[in-house]
């Protein structure tokens, strides 16, 4: 199934909605008020059809295709096309007055892809949207904090395929720098925790849990590297 043109039915986003946010789903977690278990079931049948779906040992888990779907996917989107996203990463730190360390705003991703990984805190720029409107307004909705100033570091093109040179991941991703921070941080909503990590911490859990490759540094300016496109092989997690 080409994947540029698929157009899915209500009740089959609103299943993959509740697959983003589990590794591996049963067939009961599924069930949508209202729904008969027989259509739930003839809709399951049709994202495995897609290519977005696939069932293991009894369970349904998403596919690299339904991964990168329901990673675009909105009310609204009827239709995907096969393009490099563009979004924002932001970079907030902060000097920790007990230690004297400088820390990151970082989250644990509770959603695909990269369930169960940390990373920085990112989003898409919508339509029509600066680049400094879109860092604030991620910034707000994931954290519930607000900055003061935002600046632009550069830009990183994030590529991934997998071993047979398939492509899962490609992003633009504008690197920026928020500063001036004020309110109080959200620690948790449903798809993601967040906190401050120290460069001490982050060394502990670089290969344990890290799946955020953008290059660690403690300057709490902001930093301008240009352009940089980075091409490897996913991981795992993805």
């Amino acid at each position: 199934m080409n994947s540029n043109a698929i157009i899915l039915h209500k009740f089959q986003r609103d299943i993959l909605k509740k697959m983003i946010v589990k590794r591996e789903s049963r067939f009961n977690e599924l069930l949508i008020d209202g729904l008969a278990s027989e259509h739930v079931n003839y809709h399951l049948k049709k994202l495995i059809s897609f290519g977005l779906v696939g069932k293991i040992s009894g369970r349904y888990v998403l596919t690299d295709m339904g991964k990168d779907y329901s990673n675009l996917m909105d009310d609204e989107i009827k239709m995907i096309e096969k393009q490099p996203k563009t979004s924002v990463v932001v970079r907030a730190v902060r000097v920790n007055p007990d230690t004297g360390e400088v820390e990151h705003l970082l989250n644990k991703r509770l959603r695909e892809p990269y369930f169960g990984k940390v990373g920085h805190i990112t989003g898409k720029v919508r339509f029509g949207e600066k680049i400094e409107e879109a860092a604030a307004r991620e910034l707000m909705e994931e954290t519930g904090l607000k900055a003061g100033r935002v600046e632009i570091e550069g830009i990183y093109r994030k590529m991934r395929h997998r071993e047979d040179g398939s492509f899962v991941q490609d992003v633009f991703f504008y690197c920026s720098f928020v500063k001036d921070l004020s309110g109080e941080m959200i620690k948790r909503t449903e798809y993601q925790e967040n906190f401050w990590l120290s460069e001490t911490e982050y060394k502990r859990r670089y290969d344990i849990d890290l799946y955020d490759d953008f290059e660690w540094h403690n300057d709490v300016e902001c930093r301008s590297f240009g352009f940089i496109e980075n091409v490897d092989q996913a991981e795992d997690a993805f």
